[in-house]
């Protein structure tokens, strides 16, 4: 599954990203070792913080930025083969 990295989780929904309980995300983030931020007393990670807690932020953005190219040519050439349809070609 693809997911964008601002995608933006709780703490409980980045526990089960990581495979941990809620309380150990608490305390990477309170050593700093998982970044975040906290809105209205409440902690919110993105996807990129996973991946660079994780060790594969590099691996994942390229993964991401390969992904978001390839939904641009596609919707080129679905433009392309509609304007086709459209002059009757």
């Amino acid at each position: 599954m693809i997911t964008a990295p601002d995608d933006s989780y709780s703490a409980a929904e980045a526990a089960q990203r990581l495979e941990v309980s809620e309380r150990q995300v608490h305390r990477y983030l309170e050593k700093g070792r998982l970044r975040g931020s906290k809105a209205s007393g409440r902690w919110r990670i993105t996807e990129l913080q996973i991946w660079v807690f994780q060790g594969i932020a590099d691996e994942m953005l390229a993964s991401w930025r390969e992904y978001c190219r390839s939904i641009e040519s596609a919707a080129e050439i679905s433009a392309e083969n509609q304007t086709d349809r459209e002059s009757g070609e």
